[in-house]
């Protein structure tokens, strides 16, 4: 700031008592914009506080309304309106009047909200953001301030590094809560220099980036450049450079272009006071950016960069080029939260963006190709959602973290003796996390199955025995009850074969349901695994056993052991559960990745196992979670709520794991789960969702698009038409004026319009969506509803809302003693086929 903080205080002064709190309900529109008038109230806010905090830039549209100082003619559309004096956004009205006094009502709401100290009215208020938070810094209570003279959201967020996850209100009180007893000015003058810094470096790296984007000779580069634009390359990739105190340095080969190339350079690159030397360029390596780390990189430079790839192309041939390769981490990607909510009325589209979201985290390439082709993103969402990549799930009251974590279940299964028993069943987060962990998986060739089954094998019991060595060394897997004879013809429940429920499951399993591929644990004792084989060929049934193998262990099972003797504890992975005296049936408690990871981490040498493979190693996986809000977020996440941030995911330095209530396990967040929740701001089902969600998740904002049905006509039979976005427009502008923004109607309750504009479509979204949506929003109050509807303005016929026809006297007779209220209304069904009941919600016609 070139002025004192005191001089900053007398324009403050200036302004207040211009422009002081009581007078804004009388400003008039000529008041608030007119162009070349020098004492309206846009041009003190923007031009003569600019000492106060900048909120120069962008468009004239940010005051909501202003006075076109070009009158030529201009068609309105895409949320913009125009007359001959004014233009405006189209959302506060249809008229210059009437838009000016929505956007009074908007700055009237904040400047009272920021002298109350009430900034998150301030946050929720529609007007455009630098105006409205220089309107809360002017106004705000200068004893208590709290606003900085910082007004772009994006500034505040590159401060805090909140990477979008704090609202405005939210980081002005953070920044503002260091700032102890510093005068609120000097104070803004440190933040604000905090901000030039980051953003000088911000500068610098994106247009580098630009260039690299957008030169299709960057191949022609060669290796032995160093650095270009804050860039290194090596080995044909780019790499970007830490940018504390590093100098972008451009290395030139000698030649004859280079002088015309360095020319073009030194005219278009600014160094405050330093100058490049052209004179420098003949040197091999001259350096550009001498002691200067902030260079100012804008478009004329990139023309001069691509230039000097031009250049390149024709210099040194024996010098190899390099290639160009965009890689994850240079900050060249698009910067994905790993919690993210879409948040916004309903009919939005959060849940349709999903689709979208979900895209750009697992195949970005293949979204940027077919961004405009919705059927083939969504059927290459199914893809993934098959590849189990995706996962849904849709959060209720009823949800809990038995649903989403892991939980017992009812169940009676072969492990059990066929009794009712509580297992661990996993839940959709666990399952995800799971797919998505590093797990190593056999890459040997060793014949296990993609997802084998794991089978728990009792050989002649837990002792040691001739005939358990036997199948060791000779590779089967043995059996007995061999009298019953091929167990896979047999019929179990004859009673001549005296078989209980649990020998009969035993035999069925083993010579139906085992399979090759599968893997086979052989007991050493209740707790601890022997030998772990893979079954290698199919069931058979001996007439006779080898000698020193029980004469009744008939039925085999080949099997490659890859583990003969060992002493592997099973509680760890069997969420503390001992082997039961079962002979045959499925571990279902960990998968066999899961197992290969605690027989290596054990020390046990699997035979045959050389090398391995890492199972979704880097591999995104994105979990979907519509409706988050109205589930019980301490109830579903418990203590996996702080799991989930970014610091604390597998990996990190900050990395934590749990133990699981039920399994036992250690369980911890990889980093390569993306959560991306749906939000309906007009369901406010769980009053502490901001307490628990909003420093975890990054919230983006899904407002309605009326401008997407701003093509659509609804013609009737006698030629009257009514405009669906101009419809959607009115009603939420009505709205938010009686509830709030929160509460709008999306635009996807009219989007079937786009395919039958007609006027049986209209009739029935209204009947069966819009007019239910708007009892349930005002709790039956039908006459809130009939202000929404304009029915209050319109002929009786044209309606939607009426009240009956029989009157107070003459269903109580004379009652000039009482008071009675008549609270009855009825729905006009006839209104809802008539063109002229939504013509007159947009318009007035009686």
């Amino acid at each position: 700031m070139n002025k004192t903080v005191a001089e900053r205080k007398t324009i403050w002064d200036s302004f207040l008592s211009r422009w002081p709190l009581e007078v804004l309900p009388d400003m008039g529109l000529a008041d608030y914009s007119t162009a070349g008038d020098k004492d309206c109230f846009v041009y003190w806010l923007e031009a003569l506080t600019t000492d106060l905090g900048s909120m120069w830039g962008g468009s004239a549209f940010k005051f909501g309304i202003y006075s076109r100082k070009d009158q030529t003619a201009k068609e309105s559309g895409g949320g913009s309106s125009y007359a001959d004096k004014y233009a405006w956004a189209t959302k506060y009205g249809d008229s210059p009047e009437e838009a000016y006094a929505a956007v009074l009502d908007l700055v009237i709401k904040v400047a009272n909200a920021a002298r109350a100290g009430d900034l998150e009215t301030v946050e929720r208020t529609d007007l455009g953001n630098v105006t409205k938070w220089k309107i809360a810094f002017l106004y705000q209570d200068r004893d208590a301030p709290c606003v900085l003279p910082i007004f772009k959201l994006d500034h505040l967020q590159a401060v805090i590094d909140s990477k979008g996850g704090m609202s405005g209100a939210q980081m002005h009180a953070r920044l503002l809560a260091d700032r102890g007893t510093k005068d609120l000015l000097e104070y803004g003058d440190e933040v604000w220099a905090r901000v030039q810094k980051i953003e000088s470096t911000k500068l610098q790296t994106e247009a580098a980036h630009e260039f690299l984007k957008t030169s299709s000779r960057v191949s022609a580069i060669k290796s032995h450049t160093q650095y270009i634009a804050g860039f290194r390359f090596e080995n044909g990739r780019e790499i970007a450079l830490a940018l504390d105190n590093k100098v972008p340095t451009f290395y030139l080969p000698p030649g004859e272009w280079i002088n015309a190339v360095g020319s073009e350079l030194s005219g278009v690159v600014e160094y405050g006071a330093d100058k490049p030397r052209s004179s420098n360029l003949a040197a091999n390596a001259p350096t550009l950016a001498q002691g200067n780390p902030m260079v100012k990189v804008n478009v004329l430079t990139m023309a001069a960069l691509i230039n000097l790839c031009d250049a390149y192309e024709g210099a040194d041939a024996l010098v190899a080029a390099s290639i160009f390769i965009p890689i994850e981490g240079s900050g060249l990607m698009r910067q994905i939260p790993l919690n993210q909510i879409l948040y916004g009325p309903p009919g939005t589209g959060k849940t349709y963006a999903t689709v979208d979201e979900a895209l750009a985290i697992l195949d970005a390439d293949f979204l940027k190709i077919h961004g405009n082709d919705r059927a083939a993103l969504k059927r290459r969402f199914d893809e993934l959602v098959k590849a189990e990549q995706v996962r849904f799930v849709t959060f209720h009251q009823s949800f809990s973290y038995e649903d989403f974590v892991e939980g017992l279940r009812a169940d009676s299964d072969e492990e059990s003796d066929g009794q009712v028993r509580y297992g661990v069943e996993k839940g959709v987060f666990q399952l995800i996390c799971e797919s998505a962990v590093e797990l190593p998986v056999s890459n040997d060739g060793l014949g296990i199955a993609d997802n084998p089954r794991i089978w728990k094998i009792s050989i002649d019991g837990t002792q040691a025995s001739q005939t358990r060595q036997y199948c060791l060394d000779h590779d089967e897997a043995r059996i007995g009850w061999g009298h019953v004879g091929n167990v896979q013809s047999a019929k179990l429940q004859d009673p001549s074969h005296r078989l209980g429920t649990n020998d009969q499951s035993t035999l069925y399993s083993f010579a139906n349901e085992i399979q090759k591929g599968d893997i086979v644990l052989c007991i050493r004792s209740n707790v601890a695994v022997a030998a772990v084989g893979v079954v290698s060929g199919e069931y058979r049934h001996e007439s006779s056993t080898p000698t020193g193998v029980r004469s009744d262990y008939k039925n085999v099972l080949p099997v490659k052991w890859l583990v003969k003797d060992c002493k592997f504890p099973i509680l760890p992975l069997n969420g503390q559960k001992r082997f039961t005296l079962k002979t045959v049936y499925e571990m279902t408690r960990f998968s066999w990745p899961e197992l290969l990871s605690g027989l290596l981490a054990s020390g046990v040498e699997l035979s045959g196992l050389k090398t391995l493979e890492v199972k979704n190693k880097e591999k995104p996986h994105v979990l979907i979670i519509d409706e988050i809000n109205r589930g019980n977020i301490s109830r579903i996440f418990g203590e996996l709520i702080t799991l989930i941030e970014p610091s604390k995911r597998l990996g990190a330095e900050e990395a934590l794991d749990v133990t699981l209530p039920y399994s036992k396990k250690r369980f911890g967040v990889p980093a390569n789960v993306y959560l991306i929740g749906t939000m309906n701001t007009a369901d406010r089902s769980l009053a502490s969702l901001d307490i628990a969600l909003r420093r975890r998740f990054t919230f983006k904002e899904m407002l309605p698009q009326p401008e997407l049905l701003d093509k659509v006509l609804v013609l009737s039979a006698t030629g009257v038409t009514v405009n669906a976005g101009q419809l959607l427009r009115k009603l939420n502008q009505r709205i938010e004026v009686l509830l709030d923004r929160d509460h709008c109607l999306g635009h996807s309750y009219l989007l079937p319009l786009r395919n039958d504009p007609s006027l049986e479509k209209l009739a029935s979204i209204f009947r069966s969506q819009i007019v239910p949506l708007l009892l349930e929003y005002f709790f039956e109050d039908w006459e809130r509803i009939r202000w929404v509807l304009n029915d209050h303005r319109k002929a009786t016929a044209h309606c939607f809302v009426v009240k009956p026809s029989a009157g107070i006297a003459e269903l109580f007779g004379s009652v000039t003693d009482l008071r009675i209220k008549d609270n009855r209304w009825t729905i006009n069904d006839s209104a809802f086929d008539r063109i002229e009941s939504y013509v007159g919600t947009v318009e007035v016609t009686a």
